[in-house]
């Protein structure tokens, strides 16, 4: 299947999208592209070089100053412009569904709901691109002085994405920027450039986008950086871990103009099981919300708290739910967790799960080992009776791997716990005493915490966290204003 999906692209991946059109890199070096069920190489990629990053910039910053995507287009024509673009997806989802299923080892069923979400963002968005405002602002000291602001996209923007939702995360990133007015360099994650190339494809047949609005480059940490030390990009944005979303922000600021930058970084996202919790339902929603995509999720739920007086009730019945998981080919429908993303991804894992046993001396009550015989899977994995302080409790795995720590007496003992973690991207409760969900959801420092579910995200709501899961907002209003600008203007009109 692999193979026979590879040989019907319509696009050649050997090719990089710039200034409107597809083109060989400069560089002689590739990569290759796996599919992670059977580490088979599907596809071979170039590796760009910094002359194919200054192109694209060159060719972004072309457009921005100089082209009608910014200087001619209203923002009713932009609207059109990302409604076609979602129509586009729609038309074309079955086969982006089955590209991305292949390349990142997600069961089908979970990239459909994840193709949902993408031509919803772009529907969503277009919504916003002819409701860019400013403000007029009363005289107050000169009655003949007339002041307002307006607002204005804040220029070229460069995208580093990460490899865990690459069409996904594309449309969370891709779709205000464009509404707002930008043009756009992205990066996709090395391991996953395909759906990618197949969204320049798609920007390129619907013919409403002008040369350089879009462009891509593919590649590692080479091209990465480059694109972060460029002198015509405006603004940064960045999915990735914490160590790299750092060195971006120290490299932003030491180039020659300073620039904007959004990082959405890493996660351990605690969830509280109160003793009021319905325990049946809450096991599979913690199970879910640390499995969901292999555990490869900056807010996965991979610290959970479990109140004394259940938790002897409740360890079996998370044994019973991760059990249940169903591991298989990710095209089958009956599937519901694929492997990790590669090599180095997987001995990373298996690493954790070595250090949770022997160095942390945590209990294994499921998992913790390979499985399938082929490519890079692993059992869905639960500790128990794990310290707070433990490594595998306290430094993200990004993977099917669950710590369930000691249990606790005072949900005020856990909130003080929780708010001196480094991490602040999303918590979850469950629990049915408003009092203490009032409680958690005031007192905690989460950018999104969610009571008695887990993991739905929403077009409308924003997404980010605190201290190092970052800075920034993606999704809403607030990702959209995180494109613009505001200038004032004040304007004698005595004269």
């Amino acid at each position: 299947m692999s193979s026979s999906i590879m040989t019907k692209l319509p696009f050649d991946e050997k090719l990089i999208y710039i200034n409107g059109k597809w083109s060989a890199s400069t560089s002689t070096q590739t990569c290759n592209v796996e599919n992670p069920d059977t580490a088979e190489v599907i596809a071979v990629v170039p590796e760009c070089t910094a002359e194919d990053l200054d192109q694209a910039a060159q060719a972004a910053y072309t457009a921005f100053h100089d082209g009608p995507w910014v200087n001619e287009y209203s923002g009713a024509q932009r609207r059109d412009a990302m409604l076609a673009l979602a129509d586009a997806i729609e038309e074309h989802r079955h086969n982006i569904e089955l590209i991305e299923s292949i390349n990142t080892g997600k069961p089908i069923s979970d990239v459909r709901g994840e193709l949902d979400d993408t031509i919803d963002l772009f529907r969503h968005f277009a919504g916003y691109a002819d409701k860019v405002e400013g403000r007029h602002i009363a005289a107050q000291t000169n009655s003949t002085l007339e002041g307002y602001t307006t607002k204005v996209p804040v220029g070229v923007v460069g995208f580093i994405n990460a490899f865990n939702y690459p069409i996904c995360l594309l449309a969370w990133k891709v779709a205000p920027a464009l509404a707002a007015g930008c043009t756009i360099v992205f990066k996709p994650g090395p391991q996953t450039p395909l759906t990618t190339q197949y969204f320049a494809h798609l920007v390129d047949q619907t013919g409403k986008f002008p040369p350089g609005v879009f462009n891509v480059v593919l590649g590692g940490v080479g091209v990465g950086q480059a694109l972060v030390d460029h002198d015509l990009i405006d603004k940064i944005g960045f999915t990735g871990s914490v160590a790299t979303g750092k060195h971006v922000i120290r490299s932003t600021a030491s180039t020659r103009n300073v620039r904007a930058t959004s990082v959405e970084l890493g996660g351990k996202s605690p969830g509280v099981v109160m003793p009021d919790a319905d325990l049946e339902k809450t096991a599979k929603l913690a199970v879910s919300g640390c499995m969901s995509n292999a555990g490869m999720n900056c807010n996965a739920l991979t610290r959970l708290w479990v109140h004394r007086s259940i938790y002897d009730k409740f360890l079996p019945l998370l044994k019973a739910a991760a059990e249940a998981i169903t591991l298989d080919t990710p095209q089958l429908e009956t599937t519901e967790m694929g492997p990790l993303i590669d090599r180095r991804q997987y001995e990373r894992v298996l690493e954790y799960i070595r250090i949770g046993k022997e160095e942390d001396k945590a209990a294994v009550l499921t998992g913790g080992e390979p499985t399938l015989g082929r490519g890079y899977w692993i059992q869905p994995t639960l500790f128990y009776n794990v310290s707070p302080t433990a490594r595998i409790a306290t430094e993200e795995i990004f993977g099917p791997v669950l710590s369930v720590l000691e249990p606790f007496d005072s949900l005020d003992e856990v909130i003080e716990i929780e708010r001196k973690s480094e991490f602040g991207l999303a918590a979850g409760i469950f629990s049915r005493n408003h009092q203490d969900i009032s409680k958690f959801t005031r007192k905690l420092r989460s950018g999104t915490i969610w009571v008695n579910t887990f993991n739905p995200l929403y077009s409308y709501l924003p997404f980010g966290g605190f201290r190092n899961s970052g800075f920034g907002r993606e999704l809403g209003y607030e990702s959209f204003d995180g494109y613009l600008v505001s200038k004032a203007i004040i304007d004698d009109i005595s004269y």
